[in-house]
């Protein structure tokens, strides 16, 4: 009766760990305005996965820090280029490089017509970044 009581509390603390664990490495993030339209628009919400400037990828869709002055706690754009790549003809005028440095990548917002990214910014740092994008969930009905 003991083992099994033992193994019982032993299994629900590995859960307990568990559910610790994929709350800090993923996060559900809203979307706010159409800076990424068409892909993204304003309400949608997306289960993004905490990580490092390593495992980013061109492509992916990134949450960062904003340093935009409206406020707003993250940006939500898609990775142009990594350190290493060449910088992207927009963000030329802003950036004196042209390499991306070690330690940072550029942002550009899909919706090139609205978006504050690296073409206005400059460069990301590595410790503005929060997360890349998983997927985007369905909507949530009745709300």
């Amino acid at each position: 009766m003991r083992r099994a009581f033992l193994a019982a509390a032993g299994g629900l603390a590995a859960l307990a760990l568990l559910a610790v664990r994929l709350r800090a490495t993923y996060l559900v993030i809203r979307v706010s305005g159409n800076s990424m339209a068409p892909a993204l628009t304003h309400g949608d919400r997306l289960l993004a996965r905490r990580t490092g400037l390593a495992a980013l990828r061109k492509g992916q869709i990134a949450v960062v820090s904003s340093p935009h002055p409206t406020g707003s706690e993250f940006l939500i754009k898609r990775v142009a280029a990594l350190p290493g790549d060449p910088v992207p003809d927009g963000v030329r005028r802003v950036v004196a490089d042209d390499v991306v440095p070690a330690g940072r990548f550029v942002l550009i917002g899909d919706n090139t017509e609205v978006s504050f990214d690296s073409r206005e910014h400059g460069f990301f740092h590595a410790d503005d970044l929060r997360a890349v994008t998983v997927k985007k969930l369905e909507p949530q009905h009745g709300r």
